[in-house]
């Protein structure tokens, strides 16, 4: 009993007084949709044309909701899937007008939005992609308040950000193809990666690309790496960030391995690589020290009772011992 006393307040000497946690997910308060499409939006024209369009936002709460509206980019994010980008625009992003950039819903309620698409008479290709977000202006409201307080305590705070692609579709030859531009070792606070510079290229988007690589130390292999990348738009560079397993030395490396996109021809990867001795310090200096166990953070305290816990449970133990040694007495 002494010894699970002990337990109990190591234990509660242990855990933390306060911790930061991650806000639940919570659900969302708007939707938003295409009007007369079951999925994203696609428009057809011809170069010099003016398309047009309609999103549905919807309340989906039982209170008043503010939503924001945005044209936006779509590049290509690090981790292979659709980046969408508001500011600045630079893309087809500039060929969409909305007919307004923000919506006031009453509980339930539902509201068509239009917009446009301006087709240059100069445009090439064949399609072009854009998107359309949308943003509960809560959530910037509440986020801007926390960036003004001051204090040591930082809070994370999810943002309800909701997206839908825009499809453009001129005339024109459909195609699609990728490059490897380049590959290297990149240095981050989260440790090393092995950074793939890839271009896609063409006039329609790789709906996907399977990737397979060994990266190679001589004859040794260092790591495999097997994934399936997402969309990849064309014309959109895309730094792919493979996280490096372990931690790199000073030396060569070579990258061999092919990458499978849908639609289009298989690239082969056969680069070098080096990370000299200049990355590794900057490594050991990016990468945070590894945590020590929760055990080292004990006070002193904890250990002096837990060791009385102990004294005490093996003087009861030899006592116990004892008894159960003496001859037992006969009863009259």
């Amino acid at each position: 009993m002494a010894v699970l006393a002990t337990l109990g307040l190591a234990a509660t000497a242990a855990s933390p007084a306060s911790a930061a946690r991650l806000p639940s997910p919570r659900q969302a308060a708007f939707a938003l949709s295409p009007v007369a499409t079951a999925g994203a939006l696609r428009l057809r024209g011809t170069r010099g044309q003016v398309l047009h369009g309609a999103v549905l936002v919807r309340n989906v709460s039982g209170h008043p909701v503010t939503v924001i509206l945005r044209a936006a980019d779509i590049q290509n994010a690090s981790n292979g899937n659709a980046d969408y980008v508001t500011a600045p625009l630079l893309l087809t992003g500039r060929w969409l007008h909305l007919t307004t950039r923000r919506v006031r819903l009453a509980p339930h309620a539902g509201r068509q939005v239009g917009f446009t698409v301006d087709v240059p008479a100069g445009a090439g290709g064949a399609s072009h992609y854009a998107g359309i977000v949308a943003i509960n202006a809560a959530d910037l409201t509440v986020t801007a308040a926390r960036e003004t307080a001051k204090g040591r305590t930082f809070t994370f705070h999810r943002i309800d950000r909701q997206a839908l692609p825009v499809t453009i579709r001129l005339p024109g030859r459909l195609s699609r193809t990728l490059a490897v531009r380049s590959a290297r070792i990149a240095v981050q606070p989260v440790g090393a990666g092995l950074v793939l510079g890839l271009l896609p290229r063409g006039t329609e988007l790789i709906e996907a690309a399977r990737i397979k690589l060994r990266v190679l130390r001589g004859d040794h292999t260092i790591f495999s790496y097997v994934a399936t990348l997402g969309q990849l738009f064309p014309d959109t560079p895309l730094e792919y960030r493979i996280p490096w397993k372990g931690q790199p030395t000073p030396g060569s490396y070579h990258v061999l391995g092919v990458i499978y996109p849908q639609g289009a021809a298989a690239v082969d990867i056969n680069q070098a690589v080096e990370f000299t001795a200049a990355k590794a310090t900057q490594l050991k200096h990016a990468t945070p020290p590894t945590a020590q166990p929760a055990t080292s953070s004990l006070p002193g305290w904890v250990w002096v009772v837990l060791a009385a816990g102990a004294a005490v449970l093996i003087t009861l133990s030899v006592a116990v011992w004892k008894l159960a040694r003496r001859p037992s007495r006969a009863v009259a």
